[in-house]
This record gives C-alpha cells, sequence and structure tokens, in this order.
C-alpha cells in the first residue's frame, strides 16, 4: 500500500490501478528514506525493474552536483514542511542523467514520504538551449551596438557615438557646474603622406595614432572617438583648460614619440597639431557645438603656427587664449 489513510478494497484496487499505470514514477520511502515501494513506470523513466530499488536510499542515483540540494530538501521534509519539491538529475541503467522534477509529501502516521517523479529532460533540454540563444543574441545585440558606434579603420568610436556623449557630458557638466574638456587633433601634412607612401600605409598610420591617442587616456571618463578624416577628438569630463592642455600636449607627444617615418612633413615623422578647450555649462543657452567650436578654432591656430603644437582656446574670443609646445 501507498497509503496511510483506511480505504476499501475497491478504492485501493483503483488507487493501485493509476499508480501502476502512471507515467509518472511514484515512489514511497520510509522514515530512513528507504524506498519500500516503486511503481512499473520506472521502467521507463530509469531503465530499473522496480525490485531492483526497493530497499535503497533515495540519494541512491542522485546526480553528485545535486546531492547536497536533494539531501537539505529531505532534510527539511517534515509535519512543519510536508510538501516541497525538488529539481535535480538522476542516473539511468545506461549511465545518462535525466532531469527530474520531484514533488514530496510527508506521511505523518510513519513519518514516510510520498514522491512522484517526472522526467522534464526535455523541457529542460529546451529551456537551456533557449537561455543559451538568448545568451547569443544578447551577445549580438551588443557587438552589433559596438559596430554601429565604432570606426572601422582606427577602432575608436565614431562621430556618431561622440555626438551621443558630448551632449550627455554637456548636459551633465551644466548640472554639476562642473568644466569640460575637450582636444581635437589633425595630423600633419597627412594629405601628403598619403601621397608618398599610399593609402594602405595611411590607414595604418592613422590606426597607430589612434591608438597612441588612446592610450594617454587614464580615466574611465574620458573618451577618444575619430570626428572625420584625420581628425580626432577626445572628451575630458571634469576637466579645465589647463587639464585639456596638460592632456593635448601628453597626446601630441605620444604620437611624435611613435617615429613614423613622414619625409614630407618638417619634422621627418608623423606628427599632431592639436586644439585644446574648455567650458563650465553655465544654462540652456550655453551649447555643446560652442565647445568644439572654440577647440577647432584653437587646432587651426596650432597649424598656422607650425603645426606638431598645442594651442588652447577661451570661450567667447576667435584667437587662442594660451600657446603650448
Amino acid at each position: 500500500m501507498i497509503e496511510d489513510e483506511p480505504i476499501s478494497a475497491a478504492d485501493a484496487a483503483m488507487y493501485r490501478l493509476i499508480v501502476e499505470n502512471a507515467a509518472d514514477l511514484i515512489v514511497r520511502g520510509d522514515a530512513a528514506r528507504r524506498r519500500n515501494y516503486v511503481s512499473p513506470s520506472v521502467r521507463e523513466v530509469l531503465g530499473y525493474e522496480p525490485a531492483e530499488l526497493l530497499g535503497k536510499h533515495a540519494y541512491q542515483l542522485v546526480h553528485p552536483d545535486d546531492l547536497a540540494r536533494v539531501q537539505d530538501t529531505f532534510g527539511k521534509i517534515s509535519s512543519a514542511h510536508p510538501n516541497l519539491s525538488l529539481v535535480f538529475r538522476m542516473r539511468r541503467t545506461d549511465g545518462r542523467y535525466i532531469w527530474v522534477e520531484g514533488r514530496y509529501r510527508h506521511l505523518p502516521a510513519d513519518d514516510g514520504v510520498l514522491a512522484v517523479l517526472r522526467d522534464i529532460t526535455a523541457q529542460k533540454n529546451a529551456e537551456d538551449a533557449l537561455a543559451l540563444a538568448n545568451l547569443q543574441l544578447e551577445a549580438a545585440n551588443q557587438a552589433l551596438q559596438r559596430h554601429a558606434h565604432q570606426d572601422g579603420l582606427t577602432g575608436l568610436a565614431n562621430r556618431r557615438r561622440f555626438d551621443e556623449l558630448l551632449e550627455t557630458e554637456f548636459r551633465r557638466a551644466r548640472r554639476q557646474h562642473s568644466p569640460l574638456g575637450l582636444v581635437m587633433l589633425d595630423v600633419d601634412c597627412f594629405k601628403a603622406y598619403n601621397d608618398c607612401y599610399g593609402h594602405i600605409a595611411g590607414d595604418v598610420c592613422l590606426r597607430r595614432i589612434g591608438q597612441a591617442i588612446e592610450g594617454t587616456i587614464r580615466r574611465p571618463g574620458d573618451f577618444a572617438a575619430r570626428y572625420g578624416g584625420e581628425e580626432i577628438v577626445v572628451l575630458l569630463p571634469a576637466t579645465d583648460a589647463t587639464g585639456a592642455t596638460v592632456m593635448a600636449e601628453r597626446m601630441r607627444d605620444a604620437v611624435a614619440s611613435l617615429g613614423i617615418t613622414h619625409l614630407h612633413s618638417p619634422c621627418g615623422v608623423a606628427t599632431v597639431s592639436a586644439g585644446a578647450a574648455a567650458m563650465r555649462p553655465a544654462d540652456s543657452s550655453d551649447e555643446p557645438v560652442a565647445l568644439v567650436s572654440i577647440a577647432d578654432r584653437a587646432l587651426y591656430q596650432a597649424k598656422a603656427d607650425g603645426r606638431n603644437r598645442v594651442r588652447t582656446g577661451a570661450p567667447g574670443t576667435d584667437a587662442p587664449a594660451i600657446a603650448a609646445q
């Protein structure tokens, strides 16, 4: 018998008929959690004959990685916790593990347990496949997002991403009443470099310069992007004009230190000119484009003054406020 309540012979026969023809595996365990009844469906579910499992402990056949959870659940089954459930793996006769969902009911008459075990391997495999597909989709979306924001040649962020972050950081600077720095750099005599060495060499040169500039960035919030052509821009949150100038000089020096031969440059190597600028947005009348314009004017001044140098622009003026070499 698998029930503890007194029932009629007819009811007992009916219950036995149901249990012995159920697709789910039905098991009764005693107070020591040893099996004293195993339904015939064990042949389909696990491949064993019922007699092979009688008298064996409930922990038998449990996957080692799931054993602690199963032991914990069985330790809780009592009148205080009469109904518990658990998903774990069990070993079949062929050595293969299947996933089962176990539903357990405490039997107060002898402190036994009634278990109904359902094979959910197909469902679990489908869930795992769906989870993997979701992870792959998320990875693909992230890759697509990166590509959408990345310049294919230099590996830096692209102009679109720069425009987005400039707007974001400008608003943040306005809220926090903090300065926002910007450095705009342009490769000196780059057309002559392409004409002399070819466009493939020009691409390699621009890529190395972009990497050198990005390599000077130390803070997580600083951000380098290819602005267009041979122009690179670096956004420097919480940085004033002096700090932007120091960073611009560091970038200029990093590029010159690459030692990329450029016979049509006065320096004999590839160099950059840089314009540094900073603003402390005061009200809604200030716009991000104003910061770019200041840095751009300073960059052209650096070019006019001989290239391979830094000039720093000041808000509200048409000429650089600081000259740096």
